[in-house]
C-alpha cells in the first residue's frame, strides 16, 4: 500500500526505529498525543531524523482527560 503523502497519529512520539519506518514508508506528517520521552537520545535522534526528511510532527492539544474503549459488542 502507498503511504506516500498520509498522516499517522500515535499516542507517543516515535523512537528512533519507528521514524526509520515512517521515513521509508513515505508518511507526510506525524500526529502524537505524547512526548513523555523527549529528553531521550532515541527521542532526539527520532526528531532530528524526521526533521531532515522534511516530516512536519505536532502534538494533538486536547481538553479530553480521558477516553473509554470497549471490545464488548453489547456496549455498542
Amino acid at each position: 500500500m502507498d503511504l506516500h503523502g498520509c498522516k499517522i497519529y500515535t499516542a507517543l512520539f516515535p523512537c528512533n526505529e519507528c521514524a526509520k519506518a515512517i521515513i521509508q514508508s513515505g508518511i507526510a506528517e506525524v500526529i502524537y498525543l505524547s512526548d513523555k520521552y523527549a529528553g531521550s537520545d532515541t527521542a532526539k535522534a527520532s526528531r532530528l531524523m524526521l526533521d531532515k526528511a522534511g516530516i512536519n510532527c505536532r502534538k494533538v492539544n486536547t481538553s479530553i482527560n480521558s477516553i473509554t474503549l470497549s471490545f464488548n459488542e453489547a456496549d455498542v
